[in-house]
């Protein structure tokens, strides 16, 4: 018995010694450091910087700044008062919120100051665009009226080519006058069957011309170019000789009979633009459905030969155009009707 309560005076007296043996931190030191530490965490989580890593390379950046001086200061006057640990961290937050605020501004001048930017250049290019155009036009009709001009010389001079006539009976289908209203006795897509394969490829260079330049009159000018093409593979295929039996005739196809090319072409010649238009429609979808006891071949044929007569049909209905006011023209003037027709085309 006296073992043990010896064994528990001592152990009892061990356990005093080492209470009185171990040092004390003061609450106000576990304060501070606790804070410290929710510092260091607050601007690691929401600002990404660390005293190792951040972008102002301040290896203090998350230990609190103290005006020792002033402290001391307010300390001698009995004014100092240290701050509590939420004292400390609301206002790290608040800094923070602060610094978020300022980022954000900063952010938001910059995603302006980017419109702005883009704003400036998109107006630049629209003026860049706007002034090309204008130049391109200008530079457009300044080939075109060039053109124009050369071709009135060359009439009135009399060594006109076929281009020239059919320039001039466009310009008067859109109301312009000349001393001599005379136009083309015949439709102009008929002026190729008179030409050699030579004269008829340097027309179509001079057709391409006013293709690229007489923007108005864009449509009239490339079915000039495509009954011009059209011409020029025929005579190719003429100067390559008669075509065997069976090879194609006329660029209509293997088997097609001479007699259907003609059907073809009364069949086509009598129908109007538009009714030309429904017609290859109608071909198209029956070949695709593909019905019973038709004649493939010759519908085909056909197809191929429609976008030939719309050509055809847009130049007749500006030549049209250009006849009535011709003998408009030659009426008010005290002359027959049919007095403006008489330049055929030979060309030089």
């Amino acid at each position: 018995c006296r073992s043990r309560s010896r064994g528990r005076g001592r152990g009892g007296g061990g356990a005093g010694a080492g209470a009185a043996a171990e040092p004390r931190v003061p609450a106000a030191a576990s304060q501070v450091k606790t804070a410290k530490k929710v510092r260091k965490e607050l601007f690691a989580h929401d600002l990404g910087y660390t005293n190792e890593s951040n972008p102002f390379g301040d290896q203090l950046l998350t230990d609190k700044f103290e005006w020792k001086k002033k402290n001391e200061y307010l300390a001698a006057a009995g004014l100092y008062k240290k701050s509590s640990r939420e004292q400390e961290i609301e206002r790290v937050e608040s800094k923070i919120r602060e610094i978020h605020q300022v980022k954000k501004r900063r952010d938001e001048r910059e995603v302006e100051r980017r419109l702005l930017e883009q704003q400036r250049l998109e107006h630049d290019k629209e003026m860049h665009d706007e002034e090309f155009g204008e130049w391109l036009t200008k530079e457009e009709r300044f080939h075109l009226e060039n053109a124009k001009v050369r071709s009135f010389i060359r009439i009135e001079q009399g060594r006109e080519r076929p281009v020239d006539l059919v320039a001039k009976g466009l310009a008067i289908a859109e109301g312009e006058e000349f001393n001599e209203m005379t136009i083309l006795d015949k439709q102009p897509h008929q002026l190729f069957a008179q030409m050699g394969l030579q004269e008829a490829e340097d027309m179509q260079l001079e057709i391409e011309n006013f293709v690229k330049h007489d923007t108005l009159h864009k449509a009239f000018w490339k079915a000039m170019l495509y009954v011009c093409q059209d011409a020029i593979d025929a005579k190719q295929r003429e100067r390559a000789g008669a075509p065997r039996a069976g090879a194609p005739l006329g660029g209509l196809g293997a088997g097609v009979a001479e007699g259907v090319v003609s059907e073809i072409h009364d069949l086509l010649s009598a129908k109007t633009k538009p009714e030309l238009e429904d017609m290859l429609i109608e071909i198209k979808q029956s070949l695709q459905k593909g019905a019973e006891g038709m004649d493939t071949q010759f519908f085909e044929a056909v197809a191929s030969k429609v976008p030939l007569y719309m050509a055809r049909a847009e130049i007749e209905e500006w030549h049209g155009r250009a006849q009535r006011r011709a003998d408009a023209w030659a009426e008010a003037h005290g002359r027959g009707p049919g007095a403006a027709e008489g330049e055929g085309g030979e060309g030089e």
